[in-house]
Formats: structure tokens, sequence, C-alpha cells
């Protein structure tokens, strides 16, 4: 793509951010949806190395909205909110990923990867209420931060409820948020890019 389609630095790393994000979250859909509903059809081993490749995007996702966030320039306005909330995205990922990674090796305790995954969900919960600090720029971009921290909540309820059956719903439903507030971000991140005739210019750009 031309530097016509991405008029800043801080707009290029945000695109694919948000594309990974989407992409992931169409993954671990079909994932939560087909074991819920053939809870037995894969594979062990499979599933949770299929687990495992979704939890390392969102930790791609989550770097690179450091990325964009870096090339911002910081009088620019809801700065500190989302480098913040960018850094508990990160730190989110990367617990939720090793979660992932240890439950797939049996390498841990069940004990210890609840652990990593709660502080991972957590870490989610924490970086989307700081996203929403400050208000966004249109009823959309508000939306959409609204669902990041909906589906935020609802991972974390997954995590807490013991009933497993209802806990596999509530991750379904979780999933569908996500997946609303994906397509949200991508619509409010086509707005952004408009705003920004000049490479530079401050923007209220949007990151999950």
């Amino acid at each position: 793509m031309s530097n016509n389609f991405f008029p800043t630095r801080a707009l290029f790393w945000s695109f694919w951010a948000n594309i990974l994000f989407l992409f992931g979250m169409v993954g671990y859909s079909l994932m939560d949806v087909f074991d819920y509903m053939r809870p037995n059809a894969l594979n062990v081993s499979l599933s949770s190395s299929i687990y495992v490749i979704l939890a390392a995007i969102f930790v791609l996702d989550s770097t690179l909205q450091l990325l964009s966030v870096y090339n911002i320039n910081r009088s620019t306005p809801r700065y500190y909110p989302m480098v913040f909330s960018c850094i508990f995205d990160e730190l989110g990922s990367d617990a939720y990923f090793l979660g992932a990674l240890f439950a797939a090796i049996a390498f841990i305790s069940s004990n210890t990867v609840w652990i990593f995954n709660i502080v991972g969900v957590g870490g989610f919960v924490a970086g989307a209420a700081i996203n929403m600090i400050v208000r966004g720029s249109s009823n959309l971009y508000s939306w959409a931060n609204n669902l990041n921290l909906l589906g935020s909540l609802l991972y974390l309820l997954t995590i807490l409820v013991t009933d497993v059956p209802l806990s596999h719903l509530i991750a379904i439903l979780g999933d569908f948020v996500y997946l609303i507030d994906a397509i949200l971000y991508i619509i409010c991140w086509t707005s952004d890019r408009q705003l920004a005739t000049a490479q530079g210019e401050n923007i209220m750009l949007v990151n999950k």
C-alpha cells in the first residue's frame, strides 16, 4: 500500500494492529463455538496448539499498538491514556499467551495456568478501562471503547465462573462482543485516516 493510504506511521501500525485484532477474534469465535458444539471433535493437543497461536496473534497485536502510539506526537489528545492502555494490553497479552502455552505443554499446574489467565484478562480489563478515561471523538468511537471493556469483563467472568458449560457460553458471548468491537475499530480507523491529511498531524488515533 502506498504512502497515500497511510498518511502517518502511527496509522500504518494501527491499521495492522486492528487487522490482527479482527483476525484473532474470528479465530477465537470459530474455535469456541466449535468446541462448544463438538467438544471432543478436535484432538486436545491440536486444539491447545491453535489457542496458543491465537494468543500469540494478540501479543503481536498489542506490540503493534505500542508502535502506533510511539509514533504519535505527545501533544495529541488522549496520548498518555493510550500509552498506559497499550502497556496493560501488552502485559495482559503476554500473560495470556504464557497461560495458553503452559496449558498446551502441561509444563506447570492448572492452578498456575489459571493465575496467568487471570493476570492476562486483568490486563485487558485495565487497558480497556484506562482507554475510556477521555471520551472518544465520536459516538462510534465511544461504542468501540465500551464494547472493548464489556468484552474484557466477559472474559474475566469466564475465568471466574466454575460451571464449565456456562463459562463456555460466556466466552462465546465475549468473543461475539470483541468481534463487533474489532469491526468498529476498523471503521473508526478509516475515519482517523481521513482526518490525517498530513504526515505528523495530531489525530485521535483509535486503538483497542
